[in-house]
């Protein structure tokens, strides 16, 4: 586990996940690949793949999983103080069977070691050296205790002027989308200062659809800096000084999942170098990009190297 003062603390559930191997089917004899996913683990990785350290704060189960978990990020570097084994739960799973347009997601999680996270898991005080503090709706989707731990560590830190990332990641099958625009608006109110979502999370927040207008009303709220993802179209940035378009960075797409994830990272690894709107943009659909070459959320997350900027 690396030592140096981290930047930037992502909270969140770990998952591994299973892709069905070719064109197989989840109900039939056939291979799978293994990967380490769950949004916040996956944006941690990014951001310590990009040159700045990360750390991530979650529960894993005392398992295979919560083994490679541990494994792999200590591998990568990221800061691990703050992650705690649950005896007793496990490790939440995911299954993807792919084709040639979508994917189809079954998942394992519920009760699982992430879900079951206590205020007791977490020592505040390890995480003031971070100037960033991220985590998504997911986050607070997956249970009760994750969503008001995520509130209480998002008014701590807001104490203690740190930034606050906040990623709305919505997923139908977790929360409904009324529930899910209540937790969004006391966010916007009241904690985040950097607000990512995509085209179609605007329409849960009922945005007006031309995207530079949704920005400006999102700006109305408490954020610094908002960014909305308008998939193939690219995405757009905004803040006080205005709005920046960018288009997507054409590469050979293997998968997207995880792509996300790691233009949320970049995003922050950004805000930490201080780039302008443009710069910022251009680099995290760059490294977005880059992880759509390999399939798994994490197989493809570039070094900082790589991008050349």
């Amino acid at each position: 586990m690396s030592e140096k003062k981290v930047e930037a603390y992502c909270f969140g559930e770990a998952l591994g996940g299973f892709y069905s191997n070719g064109q197989g089917n989840l109900d039939e004899i056939g291979d799978f690949h293994l990967t380490w996913g769950g949004d916040a683990s996956n944006v941690a990785l990014a951001i310590q793949k990009l040159g700045h350290q990360s750390g991530f704060v979650g529960k894993v189960g005392n398992d295979f999983f919560g083994e490679g978990f541990l494994k792999y990020w200590n591998e990568i570097g990221v800061n691990t103080e703050n992650v705690s084994i649950d005896s007793e739960r496990f490790t939440g799973l995911y299954f993807i069977k792919s084709n040639d347009t979508n994917h189809q997601f079954e998942y394992r999680r519920k009760n699982s070691a992430a879900a079951n996270i206590n205020k007791e898991d977490i020592v505040k005080e390890k995480l003031l050296d971070a100037e960033i503090f991220h985590l998504s709706g997911i986050t607070q989707a997956i249970s009760e205790n994750s969503c008001e731990i995520g509130f209480d560590l998002m008014n701590y830190f807001k104490n203690k002027e740190k930034i606050i990332s906040y990623d709305l990641n919505y997923r139908e099958k977790l929360w409904s989308k009324e529930y899910a625009r209540s937790i969004y608006i006391e966010v916007l109110n009241k904690y985040a200062n950097i607000f990512s979502l995509s085209k179609e999370e605007a329409e849960i927040l009922d945005l007006p659809k031309d995207p530079e207008k949704a920005i400006y009303e999102l700006l109305s709220y408490n954020p610094d800096l908002v960014v909305l993802r308008l998939g193939e179209e690219g995405a757009l940035i905004g803040n006080k000084d205005g709005v920046v378009k960018s288009s997507i960075f054409k590469t050979e797409v293997e998968d997207t999942v995880g792509a996300g994830d790691t233009f949320t990272a970049a995003i922050i690894a950004g805000y930490l170098e201080k780039m302008n709107l443009e710069n910022m943009l251009k680099f995290a659909l760059k490294a977005a990009a880059f992880t759509c070459r390999k399939i798994g959320s994490v197989e493809g997350q570039p070094l900082r190297k790589e991008l050349n900027l």
